[in-house]
């Protein structure tokens, strides 16, 4: 893949696990062999900015669910124009709270069922609900912990139908897991090299009533007409304080292709909003 004005631009763990997605998926459809899937995941896993993620991936076709990301679209790393109408993304978030249909028992009512609970093994039969609402974070909690036992993570994508994100290994803290959910958990993707810097975060603390209104009225925050939440992302900023805790991306698109991100705090605090030139 050629170089761009936004090769030099640093890479986020989620963009990481993007290219992990991407190359799980090279291999699972014949593009890719074990030994070269292997040998691109480790430089993944080691890459500092988007070029040299993109010598990873270049040569290969991208799965639908990764289109959108920020590591295969060039244009969604450049740099935006960043506003703080604080007003207006309130204002949205109450409009979307009372479309959300926020409770205060939106996590009981996600909750998977006793029997998936007590196997300890998440596989999923019932219909999942749309991720990045409140209530499908909400699933996907509940599903998270009946299937490792607790709601610690490093880093999250979640997508309207699915979920990529990444943890450290049980009884490895030098190596990453990394996993896709849709419904069912895959086998995770394991890479060594886990820098000691890595935070991580519970699940458990994302104020989900307050996101929840944030989600369903980020498309108005957002001011993209007719548009729909393509991604959200949850993780620390590279540069946030020691004591500050992961932030909330929710991206939204339109079929006109106009696009916004706003970003927020775990506890539904809006941060800053990017709208449409």
């Amino acid at each position: 893949m050629a170089a761009t004005r936004y090769s030099g631009i640093r890479a986020r763990d989620t963009d990481r696990a993007d290219v992990c997605g991407l190359l799980d998926a090279a291999l699972a459809d014949g593009q890719l062999t074990g030994d070269e899937h292997a040998s691109r995941t480790a430089a993944a896993m080691r890459a500092k900015t988007f070029g040299e993620l993109d010598a990873v991936f270049g040569d290969l076709q991208i799965p639908d669910d990764l289109v959108d990301a920020p590591v295969v679209r060039v244009d969604r790393r450049q740099p935006r124009r960043w506003l703080a109408p604080l007003a207006v993304v309130v204002a949205a978030a109450v409009t979307g709270a009372a479309v959300g249909g926020i409770t205060r028992g939106i996590t009981n009512a996600a909750a998977p069922s006793a029997s998936k609970a007590s196997s300890g093994h998440a596989k999923s039969s019932e219909n999942v609900p749309v991720l990045t609402t409140g209530a499908g974070m909400a699933y996907f909690i509940a599903e998270y912990r009946a299937q490792f036992g607790d709601t610690t993570v490093d880093a999250v994508t979640l997508y309207p139908d699915s979920v990529t994100f990444s943890r450290a290994v049980t009884g490895d803290p030098t190596a990453t897991a990394r996993y896709h959910y849709d419904g069912d958990f895959d086998d995770p993707t394991i890479s060594t090299g886990r820098e000691q810097t890595v935070r991580s975060f519970d699940l458990t603390a994302l104020n989900l009533p307050a996101l929840a209104g944030l989600l369903a009225g980020a498309p108005q925050s957002t001011k993209v007409s007719d548009g729909a939440i393509s991604l959200v992302e949850i993780e620390f900023e590279s540069d946030s304080a020691a004591d500050a805790g992961p932030t909330v991306e929710i991206s939204t698109k339109n079929q006109a292709g106009a696009s916004g991100i706003l970003v927020t705090t775990s506890t539904g605090e809006p941060l800053r909003v990017s709208v449409p030139s």
